[in-house]
């Protein structure tokens, strides 16, 4: 059904609405870690590497919103991949909103307000959310060493490879685009896995380097659990309980702490940068469509 030019204009308003919501609650966040760090162990080197890693969070967000658009070609969409971008940087930020499902709420209004159907829309973001979840459990493997003792290290790299090339020769049998996604959201967690283990070093954590892959998928299935926990705004205090339970026998527990708060500080700062990006690239298009 044809939506009229008010209806458009109120769906995007929702969408920016509920994007705006977000940032008052990033706001609120980064103000109560701001508390929570002993700022005095980072140091000016410390500063400069979060503010890098945050800057590279926020990019590594283009992944999850290309993988949005090729899940909207995969279901038919005409959609360009400008548009996507810029309406998942829009309403990627409402993940913070109480509830946990705004940021998909926004999406679903602006995309309707583009003139794609609800059908479609919803259809990708349950993918989306299937694919994720799979992608995220597909890093279990690198715990092994963890999980059992003597375990060597390069086993659940192994393990860790096939189960990934298995898993993304069964999404690319659902379609070059389908497969194309599939790619994009490993990878975001990939690169949220490698950001966090900088974090982790940041907050004084001393393994070897063979352990850092298996810190790296420490966080990833920590980020699951609070991606599947309802009503845990971008899985808040989840993800941090699940990273003292994985990570409790090879750090202690202010180490984890520390590193899930500088964690937390990193990809809400690019989450920010991705928002303010997005925001800015609207509003210049809608001034060149004047």
């Amino acid at each position: 059904m044809a939506l009229g030019p008010g209806a458009r204009t109120w769906l995007n308003r929702i969408g920016a609405f509920l994007g705006l919501a977000g940032l008052v609650f990033v706001g609120m966040r980064l103000h109560s870690y701001a508390g929570e760090i002993d700022f005095r162990r980072i140091g000016l080197g410390g500063y400069v590497a979060i503010a890098a890693l945050a800057g590279l969070y926020g990019l590594s967000n283009l992944l999850l919103a290309v993988g949005w658009w090729r899940l909207l070609v995969h279901l038919g969409v005409s959609a360009s991949r400008s548009w996507a971008i810029r309406a998942y940087a829009t309403s990627q930020l409402a993940k913070y909103v109480p509830g946990n499902i705004f940021q998909f709420a926004g999406r679903q209004a602006i995309g309707v307000a583009a003139g794609i159907g609800n059908r479609p829309l919803a259809k990708s973001t349950a993918y989306e959310l299937a694919i994720l979840i799979v992608s995220g459990a597909l890093f279990s493997p690198l715990l092994l060493s963890l999980i059992v003792a003597d375990t060597p290290d390069w086993l659940g790299w192994v393990c860790f490879a096939a189960v990934v090339a298995g898993a993304l020769w069964l999404a690319s049998n659902r379609g070059v685009d389908f497969g194309v996604a599939a790619i994009c959201y490993l990878a975001f967690l990939a690169f949220s896995g490698l950001v966090f283990a900088g974090a982790y070093n940041l907050a004084g954590g001393s393994v070897g380097p063979a352990l850092y892959p298996a810190i790296a998928g420490a966080y990833v299935l920590a980020w699951l659990a609070g991606l599947v926990t309802p009503g845990a705004p971008a899985g808040i205090g989840v993800r941090e309980a699940v990273l003292l339970f994985l990570l409790g026998e090879i750090s202690p527990g202010p180490v984890i702490v520390l590193a899930a708060v500088i964690g937390r500080t990193i990809t809400v700062l690019g989450d920010l940068f991705f928002f303010v990006s997005g925001h800015i690239a609207r509003r210049l298009c809608q001034k060149s469509d004047e």
